[in-house]
């Protein structure tokens, strides 16, 4: 199956290693087994990128004082992980997307509708843009593209059916999600 994804920039054996000493559980087993119960997977999960366009019409004075007055046009990209449906900031700068060959079992498709992701891209959008904008503004998808996401997952144990297994996902793009406030 071809999909577009990010680059992986983190290979399998430092992902191994962050795991074994990320968390309590973690060290734990990683001790218990010394590393070698650690099993490591990459699987892609499938992200949405949404494209806003944004019209901000002007206000009652610009309107007054100037006359007739173009509304301010620009766009915004969020990101939506499809697994989750937890939504934000895209900043596309410095991102490629490259196109990859990857077996079908390795993806994991989006659990949410495009609806319910462009509700709540749609929620943070205008939460970003009321705190550094304000005002009233227009909000309307211009494009929705999927791309996957790679992560190393780390297994401790044996991952069967039917038997809980401890996992910890970590991204293999390198990206990383920071909380602004």
């Amino acid at each position: 199956m071809q999909i577009d994804c990010f680059p992986i920039k983190k290979s399998v054996e430092e992902a191994k290693h962050e795991a074994s000493r990320r968390g309590l559980v973690a060290r734990l087993l990683s001790r218990r087994g010394r590393g070698e119960d650690i099993v490591m997977k990459t699987i892609y999960v499938e992200n949405r990128l949404i494209t806003f366009d944004i019209a901000m019409p002007p206000s009652f004075f610009a309107k007054f004082l100037r006359g007739s007055v173009q509304p301010r046009k620009s766009t915004i990209q969020m990101i939506a992980n499809g697994s989750t449906c937890g939504v934000s900031y895209y900043d596309r700068h410095g991102v490629e997307i490259v196109r990859r060959e990857v077996d079908d079992e390795a993806v994991q498709l989006s659990d949410y509708g495009d609806d319910q992701l462009i509700t709540r891209g749609n929620a943070l959008a205008r939460r970003i843009l009321r705190r550094r904008v304000g005002g009233r503004m227009l909000l309307e998808v211009a494009a929705i593209r999927s791309v996957f996401r790679p992560f190393h997952v780390a297994f401790f144990g044996e991952p069967l059916e039917g038997k809980k297994v401890y996992y910890i996902p970590i991204a293999a793009d390198g990206c990383e999600v920071r909380r602004t406030f």
